[in-house]
């Protein structure tokens, strides 16, 4: 049965069209993670394995058999959405001092959701910086002896790795996101900057780099975070991932990628109620959503860059 808070709680139509269309800033990890509307609170997904990256010969010659390949046998996982949300209280004083009542209200929207997407991003960054999540032939942890500031080649430690990546799954990654610091030290590394004096760049950016290593989407993770709201760290520390991730017009949970975040239909959402006798506006923001890992082959770990 509904409380009668809920039947009280009405859904801003205004102010949800503005969530549905949010787009946070300096945040990446929807780049590694595409989204897929779901209209079920649980419900199971394909977990793909190798046989999902490979190549097959379809050639067929003048009246012989067609090309049967063996029946590609997949698992499937259950993923169960967890809902988020965060509210904020206005006071009726604050929208009579209010010059723009409506815009007011998009900053309060805009600040709840910013909040939510850091946590999302945070939950993210925290998975897939754990060499624990990834097998052994999908990480390279380095340490003092070989990291980038001890003397590691940047160029050559990415380059094997994305080697390595692609040989396991036949495709070549399509998508590296890198730390900030890991990203200063690439910068500052002579194998990387040496080729820029013959075009005239002053210095790399992820464009160049993501040319240099054949990899479409390149992103650095800049996004901070702070426990207690006065020091701040790093998101995304000195790691490197780089990953083959769905990048069609029409994600699905059927389509091979490392990951995605199944976020039920509808969401974000934003609502409203009163408290004190209708002196206390609540503004609510709501999310849904959980993070699944479909084809753990398709992600490699570069840890401890610096």
């Amino acid at each position: 049965m509904n409380s009668r808070l809920d039947n009280l709680r009405i859904v801003d139509p205004i102010l949800t069209n503005i969530a549905a269309g949010y787009t946070p800033a300096n945040l990446v990890g929807r780049y590694l993670f595409p989204t897929v509307k779901v209209k079920s609170q649980k419900g199971r997904v394909p977990v793909f394995g190798k046989d999902s990256f490979v190549l097959r010969d379809s050639n067929r010659a003048i009246r012989s058999n067609s090309n049967r390949i063996p029946t590609m046998d997949f698992e499937t996982i259950e993923f169960s959405l967890q809902e988020r949300d965060l509210e904020v209280a206005m006071d009726y004083l604050e929208e009579l001092e209010t010059y723009d009542l409506l815009q007011y209200e998009q900053k309060l929207v805009t600040d709840l959701l910013n909040i939510l997407e850091l946590e999302k991003e945070k939950t993210i960054a925290d998975y897939v910086q754990n060499p624990d999540n990834f097998g052994s032939n999908n990480k390279l942890v380095l340490d003092e002896s070989n990291n980038f500031t001890a003397g590691g080649s940047p160029k050559t430690i990415i380059m094997e790795s994305i080697e390595q990546l692609r040989k396991q799954i036949s495709r070549m990654p399509n998508l590296m996101i890198i730390g900030t610091d890991s990203f200063n030290k690439i910068l500052s590394n002579s194998e990387i900057n040496y080729p820029l004096n013959n075009i005239g760049k002053m210095t790399a950016d992820t464009k160049y780099i993501g040319e240099a290593f054949g990899i479409k989407n390149v992103y650095v993770g800049q996004s901070v975070y702070s426990d207690d709201g006065r020091v701040f760290k790093d998101v995304w520390r000195d790691n490197i991932i780089i990953a083959y991730v769905d990048q069609s017009q029409n994600k699905s949970q059927y389509n091979p990628s490392y990951g995605y975040i199944f976020q039920r239909d509808g969401m974000p959402e934003i609502d409203s109620y009163y408290e004190n006798g209708g002196k206390v506006k609540i503004i609510r923001a709501t999310d849904n959503w959980a993070m699944k890992i479909v084809a753990p082959e398709a992600a490699f770990l570069i840890s401890n860059t610096n």
